[in-house]
């Protein structure tokens, strides 16, 4: 790979080529947005703060499993960019953020095709009432920012794309077209809907990793800390069948069969890279880290919380998972506060 890489711009005059405006890129969008970019497509940036001002000064240098340094667009609004028939919007920021972002662009995004690469099924959701033309992204990245315009690739290059919430067009393959051109490890998925509550049901666990302090590559490696996380899945099978619900793994297996698996005895070897410095940890431990007021858990256990509610489900470690994650990010607490059993004694308060 070459050392630095500026947007193609002989692409820009082709009718068919897509014109990509990542918004949000942090971590997994500077990720998207970087190899995209090395598979010579058009590519903007949206971010924010310090690290906004990093990537216009000197550039995203990204560095793991995607390596090199870019030089592409950075803005702080889409308003500063050509958005035109070609537009694709991929959205990359934390759910909490999707909301203010949106009404920044209404009119700007109206017709323009909104991929969610975003957890939970609340973007998806709520665009689609908004009358937004959206599309569903079960994104698989592991990543994180290091300093502002630094960003390292821990991990994953999946995505499923379709319509919300089934279904695919031809914008869906092109898409994908574009990212497997960018050595991702991308599909087209009828039923994306389902793909998303499924990495929604893993997602329950960020707040956990955070509240621990404990890496992707160990979360199923202690009884301890497994058993927890199929108690945690567990309350959301039962919530998730009472509304009928069907999420599928990330193997492809159905929950209940996913977390019999989870169930089973004994110690297990860490999951990917065993180098410390390549560990990944979810979104949420990195909002813990960096002392930022807000966690997007609310959209996940929040979320599962709620479906307990409406169905008389009781949800015990979820909320506490939701509470207390937080109230950590209210006052800046940072991750490792809790143990499991600190978590399950809270749980049965």
């Amino acid at each position: 790979m070459a050392a630095d890489h500026a947007p193609d711009r002989s692409s820009a005059e082709g009718d068919a080529d897509l014109n990509y405006i990542v918004h949000g890129a942090g971590a997994i969008g500077c990720v998207l947005g970087a190899r995209l970019a090395q598979a010579g497509r058009r590519v903007a940036l949206i971010a924010r703060g310090e690290h906004l001002e990093a990537l216009q000064r000197d550039g995203l240098n990204i560095s793991g499993y995607t390596e090199g340094h870019f030089r592409l667009p950075a803005v702080r609004t889409a308003h500063e960019l050509d958005v035109d028939e070609r537009t694709v919007v991929l959205l990359a920021m934390k759910t909490q953020h999707t909301f203010e972002a949106i009404e920044q662009h209404r009119e700007l995004y109206d017709g323009v095709p909104l991929f969610c690469f975003q957890n939970s099924v609340t973007n998806e959701e709520w665009l689609t009432e908004q009358g937004f033309r959206a599309y569903g992204v079960m994104v698989r990245i592991g990543a994180r920012i290091d300093e502002p315009g630094v960003v390292t690739h821990t991990g994953a290059r999946r995505a499923k794309i379709g319509c919300w919430p089934t279904g695919s067009d031809e914008l869906c393959a092109a898409v994908v077209d574009d990212l497997v051109a960018a050595e991702m490890r991308a599909t087209v998925d009828q039923h994306v809907a389902e793909a998303k509550w499924g990495k929604l049901v893993l997602n329950l666990t960020n707040a956990f990793s955070a509240l621990i302090d404990l890496p992707v590559q160990e979360w199923f490696c202690d009884e301890e800390t497994r058993f927890f996380m199929a108690d945690l899945q567990e309350e959301a099978a039962d919530v998730l069948d009472a509304a009928g619900i069907s999420p599928v793994m990330d193997d492809g297996r159905d929950l209940r069969t996913w977390i019999e698996r989870m169930r089973v005895p004994g110690q297990r070897e860490p999951r990917g890279d065993s180098d410390p410095v390549m560990h990944s940890y979810p979104s949420t431990w990195q909002d813990l880290h960096f002392r930022r007021p807000t966690v997007e858990v609310e959209h996940f256990n929040g979320r599962i919380c709620e479906l307990g509610e409406r169905h008389g489900i009781a949800t015990p470690l979820n909320r506490t998972l939701n509470d207390l994650c937080h109230d950590a990010a209210a006052r800046r607490l940072g991750p490792g506060t809790e143990t499991v059993a600190s978590l399950r004694a809270a749980a049965r308060r």
